[in-house]
């Protein structure tokens, strides 16, 4: 079965609150109605990830929490659904592109998690959006909320060692939050 990468860029954050440093600012009104509306799109796709990576800060934290709450309400009526693992991640706070790649292939190859088909990482711009791009020769936007989902085109069942090879990666899907119901997968 192929290997999937999802790229999720956090939901949409507050600018409106003085003092606070980047890494501390909240979701807003708006984030904290996407996260659960991505979740929930998650579920509907079979794209819940087995290992979701999060950045530390303040926003990426509670769009995650978000989403697993949305994920434990629809466990109520789908009694199947599991859970990914998740780990929050230092380094993935405004991470490059590569050290988003550098942290995400260490840990599902070096640190194997068992059965671990799919991994989500959930950060900022602007790594995620060039990592997309980079990884699928192709320009995509990344706005606040989005999901890029990305298949691996590796012969067998193991992570492919180079991540960055040309041609391994396909984008299967990228929907954006004000896009849902239009978007293709």
């Amino acid at each position: 079965m192929p290997r999937q990468l999802l790229l999720m860029r956090h939901a949409k954050s507050d600018w409106n609150v003085p003092g606070l440093s980047d890494k501390d600012r909240p979701l807003n009104a708006r984030g904290k109605s996407t996260a659960p509306t991505m979740a929930t799109w998650l579920f509907e796709h079979g794209l819940i990830p087995d290992l979701i990576l999060c950045s530390s800060a303040v926003r990426t934290s509670q769009t995650l929490a978000l989403m697993i709450g949305q994920w434990e309400s629809l466990r109520l009526t789908n009694p199947s659904l599991s859970f990914p693992k998740t780990s929050i991640e230092d380094k993935l706070y405004l991470a490059s592109d590569s050290d988003i790649l550098s942290i995400a292939r260490s840990i599902a190859i070096d640190h194997p998690i068992e059965d671990s088909l799919s991994i989500m990482v959930l950060g900022h711009n602007p790594g995620m959006e060039i990592l997309a791009s980079t990884l699928c020769e192709t320009s995509i936007e990344m706005p606040t909320g989005a999901i890029a989902v990305l298949t691996s085109n590796a012969l067998g069942d193991d992570w492919p060692e180079d991540w960055r090879k040309p041609k391994l990666w396909s984008l299967r899907g990228l929907v954006k939050p004000r896009e849902l119901g239009r978007e293709t997968i």
